[in-house]
């Protein structure tokens, strides 16, 4: 006969601790949860700010394509020109002259409605007047060196002949800039132009040119602090490249820079 041996209970403390808890098959405990939820935050906070930039490089080329886009257009137009440049029209306020625009007249080699807005560009005003107007908007995102102009350039001011209106009058194609970026706020957001000739002050203010500058050109659109000589925009070129450059990079006083076809590649900026 067997006799029935005494089998020790299972304590249900180990240690005088809490009592033992089965884990449910397949979940998790709260600490394990909380420390999930933890690492997730943590990666998203690194991840997101990396997606932002890689959105953000992808525009600026966009936005460098659709330079060069106007830049090749353009270069058809002046050769079946005769070498003549196009034209701005559009005013920063005073009367304009459509008709002559570069905004029209390139339509003719280029689907300027697609390219003509730049995916950088933040400003309000395709929507809502120009400050100080009821009728006036936005209607390009890029501008027209004025020195490249027969009815803006300061030189034409003096003698209409003498204006950079012309391939065969830009000595150095690949350092004048011919396309940048408008402001986009300010009476110079519904404009097709600039006036390089109102950047400068003297040489009692030679940090001023970036800040009068700002007025014009939205000189920060890829990045940096606008009003600052650091601040890095694309540029398009007269012989149809493309650059992404800091302010400092194309104007540093009227008789150092990239806009006057009379001043552009005499001198390195590096």
């Amino acid at each position: 006969m067997f006799m029935k041996k005494n089998v020790p209970a299972v304590p249900d403390r180990v240690g005088g601790g809490s009592p033992l808890k089965p884990r449910s098959p397949g979940g998790f405990t709260l600490i394990e949860l909380m420390i999930v939820i933890v690492v997730v935050a943590v990666l998203a906070g690194l991840l997101i700010p990396s997606l932002d930039q890689v959105s953000h490089r992808s525009r600026v080329t966009e936005d460098m394509v659709n330079l060069r886009s106007l830049q090749t257009a353009h270069y058809q137009y002046a050769v079946e020109s005769g070498g003549q440049f196009a034209d701005a029209g559009l005013s920063h306020g005073g009367l304009a002259n459509e008709k002559i625009a570069w905004l029209n007249t390139l339509g003719r080699y280029v689907k300027i409605d697609g390219i003509i807005r730049s995916p950088l560009d933040q400003s309000q005003h395709w929507d809502v007047p120009i400050e100080g107007t009821t009728d006036r908007f936005r209607r390009t995102s890029y501008g027209w060196n004025n020195y490249l102009s027969r009815t803006k350039s300061p030189d034409a001011a003096i003698d209409p002949k003498s204006a950079a209106d012309r391939l065969s009058r830009i000595k150095h194609p690949s350092s004048t800039v011919h396309f940048l970026h408008m402001v986009g706020t300010g009476s110079f957001a519904g404009s097709d132009h600039v006036h390089v000739e109102n950047w400068w002050i003297g040489d009692s203010h030679p940090n001023a040119a970036p800040i009068l500058a700002a007025n014009h050109v939205q000189t920060n659109i890829v990045s940096g602090e606008a009003k600052s000589k650091h601040a890095r925009a694309n540029y398009g070129f007269v012989d149809g490249s493309v650059q992404t450059l800091h302010f400092s990079d194309v104007f540093l006083r009227p008789d150092h820079n990239r806009f006057d076809p009379k001043i552009a590649g005499q001198r390195s900026f590096q």
